[in-house]
Formats: structure tokens, C-alpha cells, sequence
């Protein structure tokens, strides 16, 4: 007999998120203590829902004078407080005018983020060949949550 709920018995691998900070936008003053503590309550709430995370991998970078890996991959669920020290060091961050605009940081970051999933992959697939995607939604652009000097890479496997 079929199950009543055949959706349940699915699993949906969920994307794993690559968060980067470009803390040389004018804007980044403002959005400081605003995502500070919306990152901190939505990873404090997916740290402590029952089932699969829905944010299963995290990894946070800023850019500054160049990007800088706050958070390599972490598994949200498992590593709550290191986490929140990273959050801190983020509110710690200086506002406005303290780097210069410009440079290719956000490149980078994306660039070395996508390195850091793919040898993550290689780790944790133990050879398999899985293929991966990737969404990049900066700012505005793709959700009205997004404030404009942020970026958010979303990884496929």
C-alpha cells in the first residue's frame, strides 16, 4: 500500500549558502546591527528546529580591503556556537569610510567560496560525481530581504 503522504518520504537536499559581506558600500553602516542580529536569529532558530536544517552549510565572507573567510563550511545545526562568534566578529566590523571602495573582493570571495565547496564536495562525496549548480542573488536583485551590499551564492549538489 502506498503512503498517505508520499511527499514525506522525500528528501530535498537543501542548497548550501555561501553569505558575502562587502563591508566598502556606503550602506554598510546602516545594515551592520540589522543583519548582525537577523543572521544570529535565523541561524539561533535553525539550530534549534527538529528535523533536516534548511540551512544545512554555511560559510561567511567580507570583503574589506580584500575578501576575508569569516566561516569556512559549517554545518549550521552542529556548530551553533561558533557560529555566533562569528556573528560577533561581524558586528565588530568598523562602519563606514574605514576601506577604500572598489577592487575585485566580491570576485574573489565568490571565487574562493565556490573552491571551498567544491573540495568540501570531494570530502564529504568520497568520489562521487554529482553535479553541481550555483545561484548568485546580489542585494535587491532577487529578494526584498537582501540588502544591496550583500551577496548570497546558493550551491547544488
Amino acid at each position: 500500500e502506498p503512503p498517505l503522504f508520499p511527499h514525506t518520504q522525500v528528501h530535498f537536499q537543501q542548497p548550501s549558502r555561501i553569505l558575502i559581506v562587502d563591508v566598502t558600500s556606503p550602506s554598510w553602516t546602516n545594515t551592520c546591527s540589522v543583519l548582525s542580529e537577523a543572521l544570529e536569529n535565523t541561524l539561533c532558530l535553525a539550530h534549534s528546529l527538529a528535523g533536516p536544517c534548511r540551512v544545512p552549510l554555511l560559510s561567511l565572507y567580507v570583503v574589506q580591503n580584500q575578501q576575508e573567510c569569516l566561516l569556512p563550511f559549517t554545518q549550521v545545526k552542529e556548530n551553533f556556537a561558533r557560529i555566533q562568534a562569528c556573528v560577533s566578529e561581524l558586528r565588530s566590523l568598523p562602519g563606514e569610510g574605514c576601506f577604500p571602495q572598489g577592487g575585485n573582493g566580491v570576485v574573489q570571495a565568490v571565487q574562493d567560496g565556490l573552491q571551498q565547496f567544491k573540495q568540501y564536495s570531494r570530502h564529504t562525496a568520497a568520489g562521487s560525481s554529482a553535479n553541481s549548480s550555483l545561484e548568485v542573488r546580489r542585494g535587491w536583485e532577487g529578494s526584498r530581504s537582501l540588502p544591496p551590499d550583500l551577496l548570497l551564492v546558493s550551491t547544488f549538489r
